[in-house]
C-alpha cells in the first residue's frame, strides 16, 4: 500500500463520521444479503416463468400475476387467511385485554402470574403445533377426554373441514395472547392516576372505570397491538403445515401454504414469487389503513 493510500484510509478512520460508516458496513451488508438481495431477486423472479428442473428460464412479463387473479386455490388461500386473521386477532384481543386487566387488580403474585401466561409466547411454532396436533389427535385426545366426561360428543378436529381450520386457529390464539396481555399491561402501567381517582372520588364502580377511563385511554395501544398482530398472522405458516399440511381436503391452505405448495411441492418458483409479492402488497395496504385510523384516533 503506497504512502497516499495509507494517509487517506488514516484520515477517514479518524473521522467521526467515516468511522461510525466503517461499523455501520458490517450490518448494512448482512441486511442486503439476507434481506434486500432476496426481495430483488424475487421480485425479477416473479415475471419468468422459472421452474426448478426446467434449463430455460423466460422473461414472460406480467403472466404470472394475470394468473393469479384466475387462480382458485389463491383465493381459497386468501379467504381462509382473511378468517383465520380476523378471528384468531379478535379472539386475542378479547382474551389479551380481559387478562391484563384482571392482572392489574392482582396485588400479590401478580408477577409470578404474568411470566406464567407469557411462557406460550416464546415456544417455537413448530413445537406449539406439534402440541396441540397431539391434543387434537382423535385416538389419544386429551380435549375430547375431558368433552366426553362432561357428556359432550368431540368432534374430529383436525380431520373435519370444518373444525379444522378452527383448531389451528386455537393453537395461534393460545400462543399469541399473551402479546395482547404484554402490551396491554404496559399501557396500563403508563396510564396516570389522576382520572381513577376523581371517578373514585364520584363513585364509579370498577366497570365503569374500565369502560369510560381505561378502554378510551388504552385505544391507541390497542390498535397499535391489533395492526402488528394483523401483519404477523396474515404470514401464518408454521402451525399449519405441522398440524393439517393445509388439509383436510383445502380446508386449511392458508395463504402462505399456497406460496409454499407451488414454489417448493410443484418447483413454480416464478408463479411462487408472483403470489408472495401479491401477498406482500396485500399486507402493505392493510397495515397503511389501519396505521392511518392509528393516526386518527385521539385520547
Amino acid at each position: 500500500m503506497s504512502k497516499g493510500t495509507y494517509t487517506y484510509f488514516k484520515r477517514f478512520a479518524n473521522s467521526d463520521k467515516h468511522l461510525a460508516y466503517l461499523f455501520l458496513l458490517p450490518t448494512v451488508v448482512i441486511l442486503f444479503a439476507i434481506a434486500i438481495f432476496p426481495l430483488i431477486f424475487s421480485l425479477r423472479t416473479s415475471f419468468t416463468n422459472f421452474t426448478f428442473g426446467l434449463p430455460k428460464v423466460d422473461f414472460i412479463g406480467l403472466k404470472n400475476f394475470a394468473k393469479i387473479f384466475k387462480d382458485d386455490y389463491f383465493w381459497n388461500g386468501l379467504r381462509l387467511t382473511g378468517i383465520f386473521v380476523a378471528g384468531s386477532t379478535g379472539v386475542s384481543l378479547v382474551f389479551g385485554c380481559g387478562v391484563a386487566l384482571l392482572l392489574d387488580r392482582l396485588t400479590k403474585g401478580a408477577g409470578i402470574i404474568k411470566t406464567i401466561v407469557l411462557l406460550p409466547m416464546v415456544i417455537p411454532s413448530i413445537v406449539i403445533g406439534i402440541m396441540w396436533l397431539l391434543l387434537f389427535m382423535p385416538d389419544f385426545s386429551v380435549i375430547n377426554y375431558f368433552l366426553d366426561l362432561i357428556g359432550i360428543n368431540p368432534p374430529q378436529w383436525i380431520l373435519t373441514p370444518g373444525w379444522a381450520l378452527v383448531s389451528v386457529m386455537i393453537a395461534y390464539i393460545w400462543q399469541w395472547t399473551p402479546f395482547f396481555v404484554l402490551m396491554i399491561s404496559a399501557g396500563i402501567a403508563a396510564l396516570p392516576v389522576e382520572p381513577y381517582e376523581a371517578a373514585r372520588v364520584d363513585g364509579a364502580s370498577w366497570l365503569q372505570m374500565v369502560r369510560y377511563i381505561t378502554i378510551p385511554l388504552l385505544r391507541p395501544i390497542i390498535l397499535l397491538t391489533v395492526v402488528i398482530r394483523i401483519m404477523d398472522s396474515f404470514r401464518v405458516f408454521d402451525q399449519v403445515f405441522v398440524m393439517t399440511a393445509g388439509g383436510p381436503g383445502r380446508s386449511t391452505q392458508v395463504l402462505s401454504l399456497v406460496v409454499y405448495l407451488n414454489g417448493i411441492r410443484y418447483r413454480y418458483l416464478g408463479y411462487a414469487s408472483a403470489m408472495s409479492w401479491i401477498m406482500l402488497i396485500i399486507i402493505i395496504l392493510l397495515a397503511t389503513l389501519m396505521i392511518r385510523l392509528l393516526r386518527q384516533v385521539r385520547v
